[in-house]
């Protein structure tokens, strides 16, 4: 009897591993590798998959398995062919609005933005109401610094939803690039009432005050939201030491907070990066490289940590490679992330 129910179960187990079909199987061993971030090696699983997929029934999940290859690729920054799994996604199933939102990750990533409105407006086409669709419609022309745009397809989202806490917290985003302190401090007010654990927003209200020159309220905010979530403290000594202490010139109590980040978090290139810009503040251009050129070691896509190493060029005479610095960090990005200081710093040291 043991050896009979031993057979049984072992063809139970084969009958539910050809149940699970090799397309199931494949797929769902991409799905665990694209959670580790192996997405080389998840594309080969996802193409496996695909060759599967004449057993498929729900061809949506063979849509989604072309998704994620593409979103893959595009990890993988292999853009053009991102987009050759997109567009075979979309002739398949063009209703299925998931597609439209990762190929908008493609066309962001390259500054095609109007490619990118006319790629969320054909989503928005089956389903005009999607939040995620328009929410990614308003970080495009967020990245285009068109505010006013953003601004009103938000705030049309929270008319329908007032607890839209996306959309709630883009929109105290926006407002803080527009320079509305007041109305940046309003937002993430309203975000905060909505999650009160939220110490992303008390972050962000903290350093809209700071620009209000609300120094003391702004330390409490940020003090709240590193208490709020303790694995974050390391941003908070960063954002203490440069939304106020630099704010205040107050540079050597700007060094400590610094340092502390650092401590924390030896691998954290911001605060190298602004360590750096410090201590260029007092007189220290030894140091100043030091930290800022540790920063780019640490991240090279760092258009920030380029802006203060173009300023510690400057200040060492070497204008012509200052030039280059300037440029490498209009190239990654500078403009559209926080203002036109570089552009600026060109046009006063590179004629």
């Amino acid at each position: 009897m043991k050896k009979i129910a031993f057979v049984c179960l072992f063809i139970c187990l084969v009958i539910f591993a050809k149940g699970q079909s090799d397309f199931s199987k494949c797929y769902n061993e991409a799905a665990a590798m694209i959670d580790a971030g192996k997405y080389s090696d998840a594309v080969k699983k996802l193409s496996q998959a695909i060759g599967y997929k004449d057993e498929v029934k729900n061809k949506y999940k063979i849509v989604d398995a072309y998704i994620y290859r593409g979103y893959c690729k595009y990890k993988l920054k292999s853009n053009k062919a991102a987009l050759e799994d997109f567009d075979i996604a979309m002739e398949m199933k063009p209703e299925y609005v998931k597609t439209y939102l990762f190929k908008s990750y493609v066309y962001v990533a390259e500054k095609k933005y109007d490619k990118n409105i006319e790629n969320l407006d054909q989503g928005l086409k089956y389903r005009p109401d999607d939040a995620d669709l328009l929410i990614a419609k308003a970080n495009t022309y967020f990245s285009m610094k068109k505010y006013d745009d953003s601004n009103k397809i938000l705030k049309s989202l929270i008319e329908v939803n007032p607890r839209e806490l996306n959309a709630i917290k883009y929109l105290g985003n926006n407002f803080v690039h527009q320079k509305s302190w007041d109305s940046a401090v309003y937002w993430f007010g309203k975000a905060i009432e909505i999650d009160p654990l939220d110490f992303a927003s008390y972050y962000d209200m903290g350093i809209a005050k700071s620009y209000k020159k609300e120094f003391e309220a702004a330390k409490v905010d940020i003090e709240k939201a590193m208490k709020l979530d303790s694995a974050t403290i390391f941003v908070g000594y960063n954002n203490l030491g440069f939304f106020l202490k630099l704010e205040q010139k107050d540079y050597k109590g700007a060094l400590e907070y610094f340092d502390k980040a650092i401590s924390l978090e030896p691998k954290f290139s911001y605060a190298y990066s602004n360590r750096g810009y410090t201590k260029l503040m007092l007189g220290d251009i030894k140091g100043a490289y030091k930290d800022v050129k540790k920063s780019l070691e640490l991240d090279n896509t760092n258009s920030y940590a380029y802006k203060n190493l173009a300023k510690i060029q400057v200040q060492d005479g070497k204008k012509k490679e200052a030039c280059e610095t300037l440029k490498k960090a209009l190239e990654l990005g500078y403009a559209e992330t926080y203002d036109d200081e570089v552009d600026i710093l060109l046009k006063e040291n590179c004629k």
